[in-house]
């Protein structure tokens, strides 16, 4: 029985001898990291770490996207220490904060995070490592001392219920929560069976730091599958054609974009150099001609759903025209409940709480079972429909609650509007709304756009209760603020932009 993360990856070393493990951008050149050279680096940096005094205890991992961060995170737990995962767009007080906060006693960065890590002042003694230093480490094995061996008997004894992980939540509403995962409870994502789809190749884009980013690439690891890394964003749609992945996990705001190439890209995006099969998306509301794009391609669309909390192990369900906006049915080693209208989560990768937060981990975790936050549904058959967050509930002073995701999923189908956040001013419904203007569009054609979506909000106004009603709109000309997964900030003001006043309606609500 495998007990620990250590275990784990020597299981997957011996089953990915001899294979391709990563495909990597490196100063535009596709190049090819096979599992010998994988795993002998990560002997290399745990021996880095024992040699510093760090085995056994919290190392952060600061970066962009790349197969030296996955290296670094591998190589900690190999060092039988604990990994925490840190966001390279966090501020030098950020950064600090954090440090104090989880005790954190050393941090591998590189060059993208250089400057803030070595700017932070953690008022705590911090060795700071960069991923450049690992470069010219020799790889000469220790000495077989009795210290050493101890140490290496240490590591491999690791118990399941020990912390093996730290990763923060993405603070959507207020301060990010710092989630504690054991060693069981990681194995048990990373190996979890949900996606039982065979692929060749899985690119990766979501950011490391992030419980879906981190997850999915060691699943890739466990199943064999060769991982493409995606550095930065821009050059998505490139390595697409260069590294010919068939599978891919994109943010929401990524799939219009997506949908517009795939729409005349031919079948699995072949006139485009591509041999897309299929596509994972967490937490988008697909109208059924936007699936259908998909579809007519020969592309399969994935719903996927989790949380940080409730670990590796979450939905991930094919969608169908019929149903495009349901987040299917628990996977196998998952239990749902609804309680109250709010959604609750129980399986083996359920995390055992926030670092120094007893009393937000009583709130959420109830014997056993993760209360999620979400309001869901489910329907005769099973079906389960989320309908917003409990706690982005809008609660007006006539007593009525109003749900933002739900009146936000009326306009996704809407061409004009590109990104739409619902909120409050002053008590009335409000809308964020960033336009979607034609290429190099005139200003007589952005004023049409307005128009429409004007008309749009107007006709939705028309359907629904007077509570419901958007009462002013706010035109907003730059992108919506988004943590880095690529969910909506909310806060009580949301976004600065122009007031549409024809929208402001000052009448009562009660």
């Amino acid at each position: 029985m495998t007990e620990n993360i250590r275990q784990l990856l020597e299981q997957i070393e011996r089953q990915t001898a001899g294979k391709c493990l990563f495909r990597c951008r490196r100063n535009g050149i596709i190049e090819e990291v096979s599992s010998e050279c994988f795993f002998e680096q990560i002997r290399v940096r745990s021996r880095i770490f024992l040699r510093m005094g760090l085995g056994g205890k919290k190392i952060g991992i600061m970066g962009r996207n790349s197969c030296e961060w996955m290296i670094s995170f591998c190589a900690v737990f190999w060092s039988g220490s604990v990994a925490v995962l840190l966001d390279r767009e966090l501020r030098e007080e950020e950064l600090s904060g954090l440090v104090k906060r989880v005790e954190l006693d050393g941090i591998v960065y590189d060059r993208s995070a250089a400057g803030v890590v070595c700017e932070s002042s953690p008022g705590k003694e911090l060795q700071r490592i960069p991923m450049s230093v690992f470069e010219d480490e020799a790889s000469e094995e220790f000495g077989e001392s009795e210290n050493w061996k101890a140490e290496q008997q240490r590591i491999r004894n690791r118990k399941p219920e020990e912390l093996a992980c730290i990763f923060f939540t993405s603070g959507t509403t207020g301060i990010s929560k710092a989630v504690m995962m054991s060693e069981h409870g990681m194995i048990a994502g990373i190996t979890s069976g949900i996606n039982e789809r065979n692929y060749e190749a899985f690119l990766a884009v979501l950011p490391f730091h992030h419980m879906a980013g981190f997850i999915m690439i060691l699943n890739t690891m466990y199943l064999g599958t060769i991982i493409c890394i995606a550095d930065d964003l821009k050059y998505f749609f490139q390595c697409l054609e260069q590294m010919k992945p068939d599978y891919v996990a994109v943010v929401p705001s990524m799939l219009p974009m997506l949908a517009r190439k795939v729409k005349r890209g031919g079948p699995n995006g072949r006139n485009l150099g591509w041999n897309l099969h299929s596509i994972h998306c967490g937490g988008a509301a697909f109208q059924s001609e936007t699936l259908q794009v998909f579809l007519d391609q020969n592309i399969t669309v994935l719903q996927g759903y989790g949380a940080s909390e409730a670990g590796g192990i979450g939905f991930l369900w094919e969608m169908t025209p019929d149903r495009p906006d349901t987040i299917g049915k628990p996977p196998k080693g998952m239990e749902v409940r609804i309680t109250d209208g709010e959604l609750y989560l129980r399986s083996e990768s359920v995390m055992m709480g926030y670092y120094g937060d007893e009393e937000g981990t009583q709130e959420v975790l109830k014997d056993g079972w993760y209360a999620t936050g979400d309001l869901c549904r489910q329907d005769e058959e099973g079906y389960l429909y989320l309908i917003g967050r409990k706690k982005n509930l809008i609660i007006l002073s006539n007593g009525e609650n109003v749900s933002p995701e739900e009146i936000e999923r009326w306009f996704a189908s809407c061409r004009e509007i590109k990104e739409i956040k619902v909120g409050t001013e002053q008590n009335r419904i409000a809308a964020w709304i960033c336009p979607q203007y034609p290429e190099n569009a005139s200003e007589s054609e952005k004023a049409a756009v307005l128009d429409m979506i004007r008309d749009t909000v107007e006709r939705c106004n028309q359907r629904v209760p007077l509570y419901k009603q958007i009462q002013k709109v706010i035109i907003s000309e730059r992108a919506l603020e988004k943590t880095a997964s690529g969910k909506l900030i909310r806060r009580d003001k949301g976004e600065g932009g122009i007031c549409d006043e024809g929208n402001d309606r000052t009448g009562s609500q009660e």
